[in-house]
Order: C-alpha cells, then structure tokens, then sequence
C-alpha cells in the first residue's frame, strides 16, 4: 500500500514548504513534524549560519566577524547556504523563516528556488507574549518582544501578503491544541490541497 508520501513523490518529485510566522509562533516546532512526516529536509538560515562559526569554516569566519561587528549577514552568504542545501535535498525541503522580507522573496524568484506550500502561523500579540515569557530568557522582556513583533509585522508582514495571493497559501491558528495536534492540521491541510 503506498503512503501519501509516496504518492506525493511519484507525482510531483518533491515537497517544498515556507514556514511562516512571527517570534514564538513555533515555525521551527512544527517543522520538525512536517520534516518527519514528509522525509524533506529542514532548512533554517539561523542554524546554518550558527553551525558554520562553530566549524569555523571559510563562511563562518565571514559570518562571526559581520555579527561581531552588529551588522546583519549579506543576503548573498544566506542564499549561498540555503542553494547548497536544496541541492542536497531531492524530496523537499521546508524554509523555515525565511524569506523574512521582499528582496528575498526577489532572490527566491532570480534563483529559481520554488515552493508548493507556504504555510502562516496565525498567532495573536498576547499569545506571543506569554509564551515568549514564559521561556524566561533575559532577552525575552515585553518591551523587547514586543519590538520583535513590530519589526516582524514591518518586514514580513508584506511577504506574508505576497504569498496569500498565490496558490498553496495555507493559514494555521497556532494558539489552540498542542503543538501535535496543530502540526497534524497542517499536514492534513497539505495533503488536502494536494489531492
């Protein structure tokens, strides 16, 4: 008996999924299931980059001494990791966080760098706030959570709108169930959509 997996596979090759979604609305969480479920490849900007200063490779050096120096990584070294990573990923992948604003969603188009889904997580101010609170990290006050969220509502807000106009735009409460359940909504709204 084939699994939907399978069948995904033999009709369309892959399965290419952009997870979206604002600080704590748990991109990463619900990556984790979808990776599994769908056996494609993870893919996180900020991981990638963290894992090439702690090899200290060519890259990482790059990396450390732009971050050392309080300034954001070039778009170019991101797209350069994130293209070396899809070609090693014959099933699929998931983005996770990324494209954050429009000039990588330019770069995504220029590079060819598809995708089926583009899965939002809907999740409200007060919700983020709790849930970032309550990790209880230094970092995680409310004026400093809350400028996160401005700044994410700012830069990502018009990607989010960008991709609700195309086709495979799937929107997900993320604020009710446990994280198990709301990952199996989004697979089953996936393999809905792709009947």
């Amino acid at each position: 008996m084939k699994t939907f997996r399978d069948f995904i596979f033999e009709q369309i090759g892959r399965m290419r999924i952009v997870m979206l979604g604002g600080p704590g609305s748990g991109k990463s969480t619900y990556s984790k299931y979808l990776i599994d479920h769908f056996d494609i490849t993870h893919i996180y900007p900020g991981g990638m980059l963290r894992k090439e200063v702690e090899k200290n490779s060519e890259i990482g050096k790059q990396v450390k001494a732009i971050i050392d120096r309080g300034e954001f990584v070039p778009n170019q070294i991101v797209l350069d990791l994130i293209k070396a990573q899809i070609e090693k990923s014959p099933k699929g992948y998931i983005l996770d966080g990324w494209p954050r604003y429009m000039q990588q969603v330019e770069d995504m188009e220029k590079n060819d760098i598809g995708y089926d889904y583009a899965v939002f997580l809907d999740v409200s101010r007060e919700e983020v706030l709790r849930r970032l609170l309550a990790r209880g990290r230094a970092d995680d006050t409310e004026e400093i959570i809350n400028n996160r969220i401005d700044l994410y509502k700012k830069e990502t807000g018009p990607v989010v709108e960008y991709m609700r106009k195309r086709p495979g735009f799937i929107t997900v409460n993320s604020e009710q169930g446990t994280p198990e359940e709301t990952a199996n909504e989004i697979i089953k709204r996936i393999e809905d959509e792709s009947k």
